[in-house]
Order: C-alpha cells, then sequence, then structure tokens
C-alpha cells in the first residue's frame, strides 16, 4: 500500500542524567557497549534495512555525535538538526519538520537495536490503514518505559509510569509516521514542561498499530545497564575480540568473552573475566584483576587493582592496590532510589583515583575529580572536587 520507506530520525539530543558522570562530557548515544558507541548499532540497522536519509536530531554536546557519524559514515546522507532546548522526544522530532517526507521511521539514539525490530515494524505499517505503528518489547521493568495498552495490535494509551513490574509490553521506541505527526505534535500538550512523542498517539487522526519485535532492544539507561548491556552483546560473540595492536602478557589469563581494543597493555598474572570490555589504549597493570568491567579509552589501571562490576571513564587514573569489590548496591540516581542493583564503582572522564583506595559498591567519582591515596569511599565525589581521608 505504501511506498518503500527511505527516510528516518534518529533522537540523539539528550544527555543521559542517569549516567553521570560518563555523559559528563559525552551524550548518552556515543556510550560505548561492546566497544561501539550505541548510535553506530542504530544506524547500522537503519542502513541494513535500506534507509538512504537519515535525520540525526543532537542537542547535548552534539559535536561529538556529529564529529563521529559523519568520520563512521563519510558516504551515508545523513542531515543533523539541532534541539536547543531539550524540551523533551515529541519536541525533538518536531525539530525535523521539513527534513523528511513521509512515511518515514523515527528512533531513538540512546537505545540498542538490530535490523530485525526496522524491520518487522516497517513491514507491519506497509500491510495496515494506519497512521503510525510502533515496535513493542516485552519488559522485566516496565516501570522504567510507556506501557503499552492495545487491542489485537491497535494501540488504545501508552502508560507512562506503570506500577507493576511483570507482564507488560512496552515502547521499544522504534516507530513509523506519516507527516501528519508534526501536526499532531503541535495538539499534543506538554507534560512537565515536555513534550513526550509517545502521547501524540491520542492527536493522531486514524489507528495506530503496533508490533511485537523479537529482535535486539537493549536500553542502557542507568550504569549497571551500560554493564549488562555489554554482556548480553559479548554474549553473542564466539570467543574474545582482541586488537591486533594489543599487548598481552603470556602469563595473563583472558576468559572468553572480552573484548581489548587497539593499543591496549596488559600486564603480567592479569585477570580479565568474560563480559569485560577494554577500549583503546588502556592499559592495566601487574596482577590487577579486572571483572565484567568496562574500561574506556585510555584509562590506567595500577598494578595489583581489583576492578570488578564497574565502568572506568575515558582518561581516567586507578593507582595500585585499588579495590572495587563490586557485589549490590543501593543507588540513588536523579532523586530515584534502585535498590539492589549489581554495581561497583563509576569512575568518570579524567578523575584519579589513588593508590590503595576502596570503593564501595555504587560509589561514583566525578569527570576530573581526585581521591587521595587510602581513602574508603562511600557514596559520590562531584566533578573536579579533591578527596582525602
Amino acid at each position: 500500500m505504501n511506498h518503500r520507506i527511505t527516510d528516518a530520525v534518529v533522537l540523539a539530543a539528550g544527555e543521559g542524567r542517569r549516567l553521570r558522570p560518563l555523559t559528563t562530557f559525552q551524550p548518552k548515544p556515543m556510550l560505548p557497549v561492546a566497544n561501539t558507541p550505541v548510535i553506530e548499532y542504530v544506524l547500522d540497522s537503519l542502513f541494513e534495512c535500506g534507509i538512504e536519509h537519515v535525520v540525526v536530531v543532537v542537542g547535548y554536546r552534539s559535536g561529538r555525535i556529529q564529529s563521529y557519524l559523519t568520520a563512521r559514515y563519510p558516504d551515508a546522507d545523513l542531515e543533523f538538526v539541532k534541539q536547543d532546548a531539550r524540551l523533551g522526544s515529541g519536541h525533538a522530532l518536531m525539530q525535523a519538520m521539513g527534513h523528511v517526507e513521509g512515511p518515514f521511521l523515527v528512533c531513538n539514539g540512546d537505545n540498542v537495536i538490530d535490523a530485525d525490530i526496522v524491520a518487522s515494524t516497517l513491514e507491519r505499517f506497509s500491510v495496515t490503514d494506519s497512521v503510525a505503528t510502533l515496535a513493542v518489547a516485552s519488559s522485566d521493568t516496565p516501570e522504567e518505559y510507556g506501557v503499552v495498552i492495545s487491542d489485537r495490535g491497535r494501540i488504545s494509551d501508552i502508560h507512562e509510569h506503570a506500577d507493576a513490574n511483570e507482564g507488560y509490553l512496552v515502547n521499544a521506541g522504534v516507530y513509523v509516521f506519516t507527516e501528519h505527526v508534526f501536526d499532531a505534535l503541535e495538539q499534543t500538550p506538554a507534560f512537565d514542561g515536555e513534550i513526550r512523542l509517545p502521547d501524540v498517539i491520542h492527536h493522531l487522526d486514524g489507528p495506530v498499530t503496533s508490533v511485537l519485535v523479537n529482535g535486539e532492544w537493549l536500553d542502557p539507561a542507568q550504569p549497571w545497564g551500560l554493564l549488562s548491556v555489554t554482556e548480553k552483546l559479548l554474549s553473542r560473540q564466539h570467543g574474545s575480540e582482541i586488537a591486533l595492536t594489543a599487548r598481552v602478557h603470556e602469563s595473563a589469563v583472558i576468559e572468553d568473552p572480552v573484548m581489548i581494543g587497539n593499543d591496549c597493555e596488559i600486564g603480567p598474572g592479569v585477570f580479565l573475566s568474560a563480559g569485560s570490555c577494554l577500549q583503546d589504549n588502556v592499559s592495566v597493570g601487574a596482577n590487577s584483576v579486572v571483572e565484567r568491567s568496562i574500561l574506556s579509552t585510555d584509562a590506567r589501571i595500577g598494578a595489583g587493582a581489583v576492578i570488578r562490576d564497574s565502568v572506568i571513564g575515558p582518561g581516567a587514573t586507578v593507582g595500585d592496590g585499588v579495590v572495587s569489590p563490586g557485589g549490590h548496591a543501593d543507588v540513588i540516581i536523579e532523586q530515584k532510589l534502585y535498590t539492589d542493583r549489581r554495581l561497583g564503582s563509576i569512575i568518570g572522564d579524567r578523575a584519579t583515583v589513588g593508590a590503595n583506595v576502596t570503593l564501595s559498591p555504587g560509589s561514583r567519582v566525578g569527570a576530573e575529580a581526585i581521591v587521595g591515596a587510602g581513602t574508603v569511599l562511600h557514596g559520590d565525589v562531584r566533578e573536579r572536587a579533591e578527596v582525602v581521608h
């Protein structure tokens, strides 16, 4: 019924405040899972499904996204539009008005998706008389997402905040709209100062359909999500992926699967457990243990350190004998309490953690902060702050 869809809008303007301090200098869509920025999974899926023109809505730290995608996809038809004020996902889509011809695809730039999800959503739209189609997925934590209420595949409502925690289908953040969505967005009232894209379904003139997607939909919304999403992606590969330029000492023990990027140096007696990712130019000192952790580009881990369930930001330095034992913790993010989450520590960009520091589960060290030697750290350290014991 509809001609082939070749336009898409990727919403990538958000900051990712729940992932602070990792998003101090880079937006959530650029955070790496399995050593690849989240937004790259999105664009790869779009191009695989025949999308030819992609409008990327950018905002927070927009230069990071633009420079990376322009270099990564030099021959692609990419267009960048700016959302100057973060006024919600619906407002973000409105910035693409006049830049796409309908019908067109819309997806979040901060969720990992695969081509199966995109293809299923496009196919469902093409065989129905709907004005929009929304991908839905099963979730064990529906309270984190908009819960979709549907009747035989037609959507009647999306509850932004569910109060139960099982058996729900949630909004997977992949849509097909006609150009009429822009008129509908102008009629959509703001909620808490934001125009939310899911709210537009009440203002569309025609049926909205859904499709249950079985493909890969993963949302690294919080720090422990970065770790679990990385672990899931690694589990799908065969063995470890070690760059040719990485230097791994013959006495180091590597447990499959891990990823080790270019120019990394793994010292003698080091143990890297399954689920760990080292980006480029990371060094790990002698006899250190790294378990199920992400070590970002240019990170330095000293000798005899123990790093579990942790994320070390770009350029961060962790001294000799530092212990981040991992485990489970109660964490407060954006004034919300998350209980019993598997999380070690989060160390922001270019932060320095001195020798023999102990980082309790759930502790966070802000970007460019300094934690003095021998400190036992509980809780958070602000950006650029200095803590001594």
